[in-house]
């Protein structure tokens, strides 16, 4: 090999071992798009609950069966039960007050579901925009804003409160169709969700209008909702393939 040959190929390949860390990024780019670390931010509907005697948990959760409908990294439930979005006098865990514990986890998707509570427990819209975080939009600004600012790089995407028929033993709640004591229906909760999410271009999956799963349906509501709000591991199953189909719609 000529001396000027054998010094071009030294070149190049020093060129190659300094260039290969900057390749790292996107390795990791690609591995996060391949198999993403997901949150699940919730209330009762992520944990798991079923509506029946053993309760349901986290293993029959629609968080627990992404991976059958689509590539996953780890999944981390962060579903509470009976959460609110909205801060209130009676209850500490709402959506506002268990943001921290998302905040601290690094994730490429992050999935918001959440406002059946609120609904049923009268807790006041507000209007898109506002910092009362005592009204839906209010507690909905904090959260995407605080997301958004604490973790940029992640894929946002937040889903409407499915329609609930709660069928609860001893108290009577207003099911998705009957206004509650604002004198709103839950879609009104679901519509000023989504318009929060569009402040700040947000993707949205409307589970609302588009679960595939309807409590005003005997047969679906028997066979996937045995309460009406909550579902069975079916029910689950069904859930978690239309919110996996939506997350691959919104990433690509």
């Amino acid at each position: 090999m000529q001396r000027s040959t054998f010094l071009k190929t030294v070149a190049l390949g020093a060129l190659g071992l300094a260039a290969a860390p900057a390749l790292r990024p996107m390795r990791r780019a690609e591995a996060a798009a391949a198999a993403p670390v997901i949150s699940c931010f919730g209330d009762s509907t992520t944990w798991g609950a079923n509506g029946m005697s053993d309760g349901g948990g986290n293993s029959i959760a629609w968080p627990a069966q992404l991976h059958n409908y689509m590539s996953v990294g780890q999944v981390y439930n962060f579903g509470k039960k009976g959460s609110r979005l909205a801060v209130t006098s009676d209850r500490q865990d709402s959506f506002v007050e268990r943001l921290p514990q998302v905040l601290a986890q690094p994730a490429d998707v992050i999935l918001l579901l959440g406002g059946v509570n609120d609904f049923q427990h009268d807790v006041p819209l507000g209007q898109p925009g506002d910092t009362d975080t005592g009204t839906i939009c209010g507690a909905m600004e904090t959260i995407i804003t605080q997301l958004l600012a604490k973790q940029p790089q992640a894929q946002l995407i937040v889903m409407t409160p499915l329609q609930a028929k709660f069928m609860h033993p001893t108290k009577n709640y207003p099911d998705a169709h009957t206004a509650n004591g604002q004198n709103v229906t839950e879609e009104a909760y679901a519509a000023a969700i989504a318009q929060c999410a569009a402040r700040y271009g947000v993707p949205v999956i409307d589970l609302f209008a588009g679960s595939g799963i309807s409590p005003f349906i005997p047969a679906q509501q028997q066979a996937y909702m045995p309460d009406g709000l909550h579902y069975n591991a079916v029910g689950y199953q069904r859930l978690a393939q239309r919110i996996a189909a939506g997350i691959q719609a919104i990433r690509g």
